[in-house]
């Protein structure tokens, strides 16, 4: 009886048909645990989560999706499209091999330790890798004719490699400047935004025009154009600059940079668009293809608002537009295109069960991004939250690992429709194909079960001593009282009713995206014990006067440095600061008192 494991079905290199299903097969995986882990987040916001630390979630979430799910889905598409030598082909084999190696390892550390050794090693060894990657696609598109194509596939994989110098620098910032530092947070802009704008947008883009120039079409796109989308990129992370140096000369830089953007969104998008009227695409292929392109105008729309100063910091400093903004690149554009192209192809089929796991997919995307979109705007219009808000979008959420069931589901039940296969060893990989991926699916929901039941505690533990050696150093530096107007505020014996009612409306709005009244840190730390452990005039002080206190209090800045997020400037009032300390002071009471 001849059996195969997930991991040595890498190796099974009897055709590229097969080390391309297998690669196809890796990335749903990972794109189904990275949603998983979404999941496991929203629900912080619906229920009260023991023993899980929620940063590290975030940090799995957020490196499995981006490096695990869009990075191999992208390059792989690459590879199978421009490679088309079996010989070459297996040259890319061994850089596979190791990028899945080093994704179990971040999905097996981050959860665990959050940045530690064990995780950046992992994480290092994936950079490494995608050099290797980069080094041998240049080097094919090199020995190619030059079409518009191959020319924003090479844009691509060079802002791809431009994105990690933000990486590199983490360590020396974080050790001479620390954490806290503007330079800090802008090296981690850096990567998010080549990665986004540039690693993903752009690649994703030379895949459609490959295709369509393998089926013959003919596309204008000149050097200049080429010149412009590229100095589009660079410029658009103005944003980032305005975030940590609010200068009005950044602002002007960043409503150009956006206006060249759109010019140069404008002129590829609309040769793409003439594309599509052929029938190159049909069925879900076109769909997904539209739905694609739709996010990319939207991306385009979204960010030219942002010549508006007031409307760039709100972009930033509003945590559902960011999020949302996240998703429509990787989810929009980035999944949806890829998975266009693969449709196309052939390489992913349209099987019933891959059609339901699409629509659903499409489903939880469209109805999660108006939930944020809607929820941040009524943010923005100091308007409060919408009835049940957070429970509507873990429910919504709950869609995308049921498509991706679906979805991984299809692929499993994968047959080479369109392939003449006649090799006796390779008809015997067909037979036992359905089991190794049963068995890739059963170590996917092993790793995922390991998550839910056991990585919280030694993070928790951590976490705990941490805070314990840290708090004396700080009390003894800091002022108490903080910095601000507050010097001295009057509390009374017992609760204002009406005042805490009026702190709740406002905590409501503003506050429990970010917090939670337990003990437990969502993104920032939660309110439980406030008021025993802060000044009522610090309390009043980090509300209303949030900037400086980052700046300069000790304090706040360890909380800062253990958040990682900076706390935005809401521009609460006095009055309304008092009404928050009034209900913090409610809540710590009835706290105590169960």
């Amino acid at each position: 009886m001849i059996t195969q494991n997930p991991i040595s079905s890498i190796f099974s290199f009897t055709s590229g048909i097969q080390f391309r299903q297998n690669w196809i097969r890796w990335a749903f995986g990972f794109f189904f645990l990275a949603v998983c882990m979404g999941l496991v987040m929203r629900s912080f916001h619906v229920i009260e989560i023991p023993y899980f630390e929620y940063r590290n979630i975030l940090h799995t979430h957020s490196h499995i999706a981006l490096l695990g799910w869009g990075y191999l889905m992208l390059i792989g598409g690459m590879v199978f499209g421009l490679v088309k030598e079996k010989d070459q082909i297996k040259d890319y084999k061994l850089l596979f091999l190791g990028t899945v190696i080093a994704l179990l390892g971040m999905l097996f550390s981050f959860p665990f330790q959050g940045y530690g050794a064990v995780s950046i090693s992992f994480s290092t060894l994936h950079v490494l890798l995608s050099y290797g990657f980069a080094y041998k696609l240049l080097n094919l598109i090199r020995s190619r004719e030059k079409t518009p194509a191959t020319r924003l596939i090479r844009l691509a994989i060079w802002f791809m490699v431009v994105s990690t110098f933000g990486l590199w620098s983490l360590g020396p910032v974080s050790a001479t400047l620390g954490r806290m530092h503007e330079l800090y947070f802008m090296t981690i802009q850096w990567f998010l935004h080549f990665q986004l704008n540039g690693w993903f947008v752009l690649g994703v883009l030379g895949l459609i025009l490959l295709y369509f120039e393998e089926k013959g079409f003919q596309i204008n796109l000149p050097s200049y154009q080429e010149w412009i989308l590229s100095i589009s990129v660079v410029m658009t992370f103005m944003l980032a600059v305005t975030w940590a140096e609010p200068q009005p000369i950044f602002f002007q830089l960043n409503g150009l940079a956006v206006i060249i953007q759109m010019l140069a969104y404008f002129w590829i998008l609309k040769s793409i668009f003439s594309l599509v009227k052929t029938d190159q695409f049909s069925g879900f292929g076109r769909l997904l293809l539209l739905l694609a392109l739709a996010s990319l105008v939207a991306k385009a729309m979204l960010q030219g608002l942002l010549v508006f100063p007031s409307i760039a910091v709100i972009s930033y400093s509003i945590r559902m537009y960011v999020i949302g903004f996240l998703h429509l690149v990787l989810l929009g554009a980035m999944t949806m295109g890829v998975s266009a192209v693969a449709i196309a192809r052939g390489w992913i089929n349209e099987k019933p069960i891959s059609k339901l796991g699409w629509i659903l997919l499409i489903s939880g995307f469209v109805i999660t991004e108006i939930l944020l979109f809607l929820q941040g705007t009524l943010i923005w219009l100091q308007m409060g939250f919408l009835p049940e808000y957070n429970f509507w979008l873990f429910l919504a959420s709950c869609l995308f690992p049921i498509s991706l069931a679906f979805l991984l589901a299809g692929l499993r039940s994968y047959e080479f429709s369109n392939q003449s296969i006649t090799n006796p060893k390779i008809q015997l990989q067909k037979r036992i194909k359905p089991e190794t991926m049963k068995k890739t699916l059963i170590m996917s929901m092993g790793i995922l079960g390991i998550l839910l039941t056991s990585c919280g505690g030694g993070s928790g533990e951590g976490e705990s001593t941490t805070t314990t050696d840290t708090s004396p150093q700080e009390e003894v530096q800091a002022d108490p009282k903080g910095i601000g107007e507050f010097k001295s505020v009057e509390i009374g014996e017992g609760i204002d009713p009406e005042l805490a009612a009026s702190g709740q409306a406002i905590v409501d709005m503003k506050c429990t995206a970010c917090h939670q009244l337990n003990d437990k840190r969502l993104v920032g730390p939660g309110f439980q014990g406030v008021t025993s452990r802060r000044e009522p005039e610090w309390i009043m002080n980090m509300i209303t006067n949030v900037d400086v206190m980052l700046d300069k209090d000790p304090q706040a800045q360890a909380l800062l440095e253990e958040c990682l997020t900076r706390m935005p400037n809401q521009n609460i009032t006095a009055v309304d600061a008092r009404g928050i300390l009034e209900f913090m002071r409610q809540n710590d009471l009835e706290k105590a008192s169960k």
